[in-house]
């Protein structure tokens, strides 16, 4: 089972980088620019993020969650699979934790 979960992310990270998904559209951060924000207080952490978009699409897995630059803003791009096989991005607003997209 987990190897068709993981097969399956693989082929949605394959179609959204061909169809020019979203995390791939906006310049994101290095794990360690991402630590130095996160830690200046000027962005929710990470884990508030994710429980944003976990509300957004319920019961699908989460599978990696970026800091991203979006144009002068900086947003959490959070891809999750969802239950009926879907690779969806949904875009946090970093420094409020409001989910502004769900794609």
């Amino acid at each position: 089972m987990r190897s068709v979960l993981v097969g399956l992310a693989l082929l949605g990270f394959v179609n959204a980088a061909r169809a020019g998904g979203t995390a791939d559209a906006q310049s994101c951060l290095s794990a360690r620019d991402m630590q130095e924000i996160v830690s200046s207080n000027s962005v929710v952490a990470p884990a508030q993020a994710i429980r944003q978009a976990r509300r957004a699409v319920p019961g699908a897995d989460m599978l990696r969650a970026n800091l991203c630059r979006g144009g002068e803003a900086l947003v959490y791009v959070i891809t999750v699979l969802r239950r009926d096989g879907r690779v969806v991005h949904v875009t946090v607003d970093a420094p409020s934790g409001k989910v502004a997209a769900v794609q």
